[in-house]
C-alpha cells in the first residue's frame, strides 16, 4: 500500500535521502540500521499501480511513499495537498519538470489513451441518425456539446472544449 498523506516531514526525508530534482531521482544517505548496504543506492524500486501504470515507489520506515510525492515534498517544502500529476504521462519521469500539484479530476485529464470499446475518438459517440455527439465531463456530469455531420467536427468541439474547461491539463 502506498501512503496518500505521510506522516514524515521534509527534514526527516532529507536527513534518508539526497534529491537530484532535476532528474527526479532518490538516493540513500542514511537507510536503516538492518539495510547499511544502501547508503549510496538509489532508492526505491518500480512497482505496477493503478490501471497497470508503473510508479516508482520508496519504502521509508516501513512505508511506501510515491517518489513523485517525495521529490514534490522536497523541491516545495510541504506536502502536495492532492495529487501530482506527470504532465508528460509518464509515470516513471518524476523530474521536477514534469511534476505539477493537481486536483483529482486535472490529473485525470491529462490521459493520454484510454482504453476504448469503441473506434471513435474520446468525448465523441455516434447516435442512430448517424450523427455524431461531442460530450465532455466536468465535475461528475456529463455537458453535451452538439450533434455533427463527420467525426472531425465533433472532435475538434470536444478538443476545444477540454482546452477551455481543463487548460493546461487537457
Amino acid at each position: 500500500m502506498v501512503v496518500k498523506h505521510p506522516a514524515l516531514n521534509v527534514d526527516y526525508i532529507e536527513d534518508r535521502l539526497r534529491a537530484d530534482l532535476q532528474s527526479g531521482r532518490l538516493w540513500w544517505v542514511d537507510a536503516s540500521k538492518y539495510h547499511r548496504p544502501l547508503v549510496g543506492k538509489e532508492a526505491g524500486h518500480v512497482r505496477r499501480g493503478r490501471r497497470n501504470k508503473n510508479y516508482w515507489v520508496v519504502r521509508i520506515s516501513g512505508i511506501s511513499y510515491l517518489r513523485s510525492h517525495l521529490i514534490m515534498a522536497l523541491a516545495t517544502g510541504r506536502w502536495p495537498d492532492d495529487e501530482v500529476d506527470h504532465k508528460n504521462g509518464n509515470s516513471l519521469d518524476d523530474s521536477i519538470t514534469n511534476l505539477r500539484h493537481a486536483t483529482r479530476q486535472q490529473n485525470s485529464q491529462n490521459i493520454k489513451t484510454r482504453k476504448r470499446l469503441s473506434s471513435l475518438p474520446m468525448g465523441i459517440r455516434l447516435m442512430p441518425s448517424g450523427r455524431y455527439q461531442a460530450r465532455i465531463t466536468i465535475d461528475k456530469r456529463q455537458t453535451y456539446l452538439g450533434t455533427f455531420a463527420s467525426v472531425d467536427d465533433a472532435k475538434e468541439m470536444y478538443q476545444r472544449a477540454r482546452r477551455q474547461y481543463f487548460g493546461d491539463f487537457a
